[in-house]
């Protein structure tokens, strides 16, 4: 490995557990050799450092910063960030599996153009066992991504790699004012400064667990999530005032009393960006609104399908077809 590789894969660990061996080896076994694995363990007390110490012996492509006391996540992400020597970041949790070919197909996208600043990857849905429970659908080019920004998260966390500095030199930093939401405050910061883009191919498995920091902390994530969304909202949609507890509803699942207002206020604006790009990134929303309706509501969750396959025919039904024919288990 060179002395200052192009990529360095960020990993964060707090009492990483039964789940850190295997997201470790998903990134030790990516066809693309040449990155260095900065791990950042925030005082661990459950064995997770001897784990990753092990892990470390083996390969040298491993450095470990060990922290004393606990800082956080979003801290510990900013110190990874400042002691990185890749040109790209390439972010991994300790929880999720990188598939063998993320690392190398994302390295070659990010060379096609001098304004990427981000590029993420589709991914997979595993539960504890590792079985497959279901799909993350992520907007593809650009513009789709620009008009996703205010509804939605547009990037999987852990499936993204982007630059370290910023176009005048400056080192890219989360904002350690959010807690769960840093990354989508990042995203809509790099946006900023060029473009973004999603592999179509599912290259992460994020591993859902009831316990994670988003899921028990539901009203620190809502106000963190409105704060972004107003920001870019303003960008996005500068004539019109975010409705946030219409977004918030479209972010939980829909509910009943306010999904028909939702849409129209999505299809009003969306008249507004005529022309642009944006059909595959509404049919994402649709597919995203029918997942989280599911069972509870067949009739809209159909009506849902209906409007996505409306929107973008092509990836709607290919994307059908890959969730009918879906893997019973991921493994790295």
């Amino acid at each position: 490995m060179s002395a200052d590789p192009a990529v360095t894969v960020l990993m964060t660990v707090f009492n990483g557990g039964r789940f850190l061996a295997e997201a470790i080896r998903s990134i030790l076994s990516q066809g693309c050799r040449e990155y260095e694995f900065l791990i950042v363990d925030d005082a661990s007390s459950d064995g997770s450092v001897s784990v990753i110490k092990d892990f470390a012996a083996k390969d040298a492509r491993i450095r470990l910063i060990l922290n004393e006391v606990n800082k956080g996540q979003t801290a510990c992400l900013n110190q990874g960030l400042r002691e990185a020597k890749g040109k790209w970041i390439a972010r991994q949790d300790a929880d999720d599996l990188s598939l063998p070919s993320r690392l190398e197909l994302q390295w070659k996208a990010a060379q096609k153009t001098s304004d990427l600043m981000i590029v993420g990857v589709n991914g997979w849905v595993i539960d504890e066992l590792g079985a497959c429970t279901g799909m993350i659908h992520a907007p593809l080019i650009d513009q789709g991504i620009r008009w996703s920004l205010p509804f939605r998260n547009p990037f999987i966390h852990a499936g993204v790699m982007f630059r370290r500095q910023w176009p005048d030199g400056g080192p890219v930093l989360y904002d350690e004012g959010f807690q769960i939401c840093q990354d989508w405050d990042l995203w809509a910061r790099l946006l900023e400064k060029g473009e973004g883009m999603n592999l179509s191919q599912r290259l992460v498995a994020y591993r859902h667990q009831e316990g994670s920091l988003s899921h028990g902390n539901l009203q620190k994530t809502r106000r963190e999530t409105e704060a972004i969304t107003a920001r870019v909202w303003s960008k996005s949609f500068p004539e019109h005032e975010p409705k946030q507890e219409l977004l918030s509803s479209f972010r939980e699942g829909l509910n009943s009393r306010h999904q028909g207002d939702f849409w129209c206020l999505y299809d009003a604006l969306r008249k507004e960006w005529e022309g642009k790009q944006i059909s595959q990134a509404v049919a994402v929303h649709h597919l995203q609104a029918a997942g989280a309706l599911g069972v509870r509501n067949p009739g809209a969750m159909m009506f849902e399908v209906l409007k996505a396959v409306a929107a973008d025919p092509g990836w709607t039904i290919k994307t059908l077809q890959e969730e009918i024919f879906r893997p019973k288990r991921i493994t790295a």
